[in-house]
């Protein structure tokens, strides 16, 4: 065989290789499953789904209210349409939005490449979409007319009377099953904001969302386990014919009464954890759109710490007929408030400091910004929560936990507040999760038919309380005054629906169908670290950590301050 030789002017240059794709985000199986944003995206739009759902069996309730005399739906039927869009809101749509948005953004927040155990949150998020299921079924089960408890599974439930069929079963055990995935995926995240910050981002520098996490989700890992074994316990009541809490109607030595109880006392955290959840989002946008710090930092960590260990001492005032130490609650319903108070006047003494430094006029274009005025709606939300709570805790009849009252106190307080703050939160982080903002124009008009139709909906409420309408009628006589409000409550319930459908379209459009206006790095000047890494941001998260010397290193970096 001949040798020849060549030169280099005959060798066909190589062709370049392109880089190779990096791996499609996913939170299924590969390399790629360690990427918590599209798994905290999976979660929100399962909340989302469920979302609608709850709403639209808000306008079929109150369309039965409309008028009197209305037979639009039969009393069992309202009543069971009452018990499926509190279970579905509260558990299918609040919890697991709340976990989409922390899982996605608490990462990012403390500079790490990932959370703590990838694949819990992934067996969270499926053990979801499996008491998701679970729940959705008990509808269409024999026996699901006859749940006519309200989202707190009270009277008849737990007394176990006439409940032939699957429905219950589905119900509770559907519950379970989704809290036990969010106390996992709340484990989970604690643990990463525990032991994966960033150099130097110490427990003082944390942004104050991932401290509202640490402290909510500490709040939700202690309450939740007790609400679970509660309702192991009802369903084993329901399916083996236990006696735990049935076993009263039949001379057995059940009570009925005890589940109330247990309910409260973990279900009552459970809400203020969400309300601590929801002021931290809106004290990141705050201090954003303020163009500074929050005037005291410090207190207001301190004011959410507080709200979480004060939450567990007023859960009995949502008990009816407890006697026994009842003042005590009320003081521990009362006492609760005060913390909020305190947030919300930091974030009205920032933004006034704010106008000093930089000028009012400065401070006013800022504040137009979308997640700003979601803010702001959120703020004019919760000052009516907090007066209809205070009025609530000092209420010594009891008859305001029993009427209409308690309807509208929980939606301003907790319910309301918490979904408001989702939607900011989609708005204030969608750049840097999507790398798309969401549709501005669209913003503003979901933003006032949800503030506008909350305060429709809920405001009269207060009024029916006072005239004191039971909170589960489903009809009422042309003699009773209560048309006038429950007109304005059902105008208000059909608003805000459309303000939620307005918002999910606003998702799809702008996010999924990535119609949006593509995002910068940095497009709100942030202060924390989630705005130092590009948008999206890879799975790994950060190609480089900037020094962390302060609790506002996005601050820092672009003005060049140590802290």
């Amino acid at each position: 065989m001949a040798l020849t030789e060549t030169s280099p002017e005959d060798v066909a240059p190589e062709a370049p290789q392109e880089e190779p794709a990096p791996p499609v985000p996913s939170f299924g199986s590969g390399a790629a499953g360690n990427d918590h944003k599209p798994l905290g995206s999976a979660f929100l739009g399962v909340a989302l789904l469920f979302l609608v759902v709850g709403g639209v069996l808000a306008v079929l309730m109150r369309a039965q209210l409309l008028g009197p005399d209305a037979d639009l739906v039969s009393d069992r039927q309202y009543r069971s349409l009452f018990t499926f869009h509190g279970s579905y809101l509260v558990f299918l749509f609040l919890l697991p939005a709340w976990v989409g948005v922390a899982t996605a953004v608490v990462p990012l927040q403390i500079g790490a490449a990932r959370l703590a155990f990838p694949r819990l949150q992934t067996l969270a998020f499926w053990l979801t979409a499996v008491g998701g299921m679970l729940m959705s079924f008990a509808p269409f089960a024999g026996g699901a007319r006859r749940i006519t408890s309200g989202w707190a599974l009270n009277s008849p439930v737990p007394e176990g009377a006439g409940f032939a069929g699957d429905a219950v079963e589905f119900l509770v055990l559907g519950i379970a099953v989704v809290l036990v995935a969010v106390v996992l995926a709340v484990a989970n995240l604690l643990v990463t904001i525990v032991k994966f910050r960033a150099p130097g981002l110490t427990t003082r520098r944390l942004p104050v969302f991932s401290w509202s996490v640490l402290v909510g989700g500490s709040v939700l890992l202690l309450a939740l386990p007790v609400l679970v074994g509660s309702l192991l316990l009802l369903y084993v009541d329901h399916h083996f014919g236990s006696d735990l809490f049935s076993g009263f109607t039949s001379s057995r030595g059940g009570n009925p009464l005890l589940w109330s109880r247990l309910f409260w006392f973990a279900a009552y955290p459970m809400l203020w954890a969400l309300v601590i959840l929801a002021l931290g989002v809106a004290s990141e946008i705050v201090a954003t759109f303020s163009g500074r710090p929050l005037a005291d930092r410090a207190k207001a960590r301190a004011g959410l710490a507080a709200i979480g260990a004060l939450a567990f001492l007023g859960w009995g005032s949502e008990v009816r007929n407890l006697r026994s130490g009842r003042y005590i609650f009320v003081i521990g319903a009362l006492i609760v408030l005060a913390p909020v108070a305190g947030v919300l006047l930091n974030w009205l003494l920032t933004l006034r400091k704010a106008g000093e430094e930089q000028g009012v006029d400065a401070v006013r274009g800022r504040m137009m910004a979308t997640p700003m005025l979601h803010v702001l709606g959120l703020l004019s939300v919760l000052a009516a929560g907090l007066g209809a709570s205070a009025v609530s805790a000092l209420d010594a009849t009891g008859r305001s936990h029993s009427n209409y009252w308690q309807v509208g106190q929980q939606h301003l307080m907790y319910f309301a507040p918490a979904t408001l703050a989702i939607v900011a939160a989609a708005h204030y982080w969608a750049p840097k999760l999507w790398g798309r903002k969401l549709s501005d124009g669209l913003g503003r008009l979901e933003l006032l038919l949800i503030v506008g139709g909350t305060h429709l909906a809920f405001l009269p409420a207060l009024a029916l309380g006072i005239q004191d309408m039971p909170r589960h009628t489903s009809a009422f006589d042309a003699g009773e005054s209560w048309e006038l409000a429950n007109m304005a409550m059902g105008l208000g319930t059909a608003v805000l629906t459309l303000g939620v459908l307005v918002f999910v379209l606003n998702v799809l459009v702008s996010a999924v169908a990535k119609r949006g206006k593509a995002a910068p790095d940095d497009p709100w000047d942030g202060q924390t670290l989630e705005w130092t890494t590009t948008s999206p941001p890879p799975p790994y998260n950060f190609d480089s950590l900037p020094e962390v010397r302060s609790a506002t290193p996005a601050l820092d970096l672009r003005t060049g301050a140590a802290g």
